[in-house]
């Protein structure tokens, strides 16, 4: 009897090592990332910058609210705080199972009156900046594939390097991008760059994360985020002036009535 058991503990532990040394699918690693860097709740004070082709700057302030519902789906919401001219303006964001997230627009000079943001506007920038209203949502893995492609060193770390690929009709035809390329630390699994494709396969945008502490756990976020946009020669910087993590925020923040409220 001693040989079979002693076979059956070697295949065991042969069949052990074979999952825990294989390597990780791009799913996996987008997941991996989720899990240890979503917050249920968050808030943060933002400076925002945006920097035109001739070198002009344009400074502006932004509070952003997420907060992650019983179902387990978030809501978000960006308004700016300054200049005077947008002061107020608001996007809220309510993530949806198995659709499109809704998203409206609120523009003061509108009055109380939130304009939606229809699924073929997405692609569409937000304000002026680098990014687009698909940018300002919850990755929706069930929307695309994703490949490693190679592993590389990044900023000296070393990154796994993922395709992200439309995967359904309705997301090939609403978004922006052919694809978006991810730089992904693979101790921590922070992404470090994003690199965006438009339609003719060009590189349109990258984005960069600096910056990057930790802040609850295995949980980082960067202080500082850089969108660079060739195509247009255009750049928005976000750094971070305050951020609080898994503090009750209000329900009431993701209404209707909340964003026609003034600060």
């Amino acid at each position: 009897m001693k040989r079979p058991v002693l076979f059956i503990f070697v295949l065991s532990m042969f069949l052990a090592a074979s999952v825990f040394g294989a390597e990780l699918t791009g799913l996996e690693i987008m997941k991996e990332q989720r899990a240890r860097h979503e917050a249920a709740q968050e808030f943060e004070q933002i400076k925002m910058v945006l920097i035109d082709s001739s070198n002009n700057k344009e400074m502006r302030e932004m509070t952003r609210y997420a907060k992650k519902d019983k179902a387990g789906f978030f809501k978000y919401l960006a308004r700016f705080g300054s200049p005077a001219d947008i002061k107020g303006t608001a996007l809220l964001t309510w993530e949806q199972s198995g659709k499109e997230d809704d998203q409206w627009l609120y523009l003061p000079a509108l009055g109380q009156k939130l304009k939606r943001i229809a699924s073929g506007g997405k692609k569409n920038y937000f304000m002026g900046t680098d990014f687009a209203y698909e940018d300002l949502r919850r990755e929706k893995f069930g929307d695309h594939t994703y490949n490693v492609i190679k592993k590389e060193n990044f900023d000296n770390k070393d990154c796994y390097v993922v395709e992200a690929l439309p995967a359904t009709e309705e997301e090939k035809r609403n978004s922006g991008y052919s694809k978006r390329i991810f730089w992904i630390t693979t101790d921590t699994f922070v992404t470090l760059k994003v690199d965006f494709y438009d339609h003719s396969k060009k590189l349109l945008k990258t984005q960069n994360s600096h910056d990057i502490k930790t802040i609850k756990g295995k949980m980082m976020r960067a202080d500082k985020v850089m969108m660079t946009h060739y195509q247009n020669n255009h750049k928005t910087i976000m750094g971070l002036a305050k951020r609080k993590i898994d503090e009750n925020i209000n329900d009431s923040v993701f209404t209707e009535r909340y964003v026609f409220s003034a600060d």
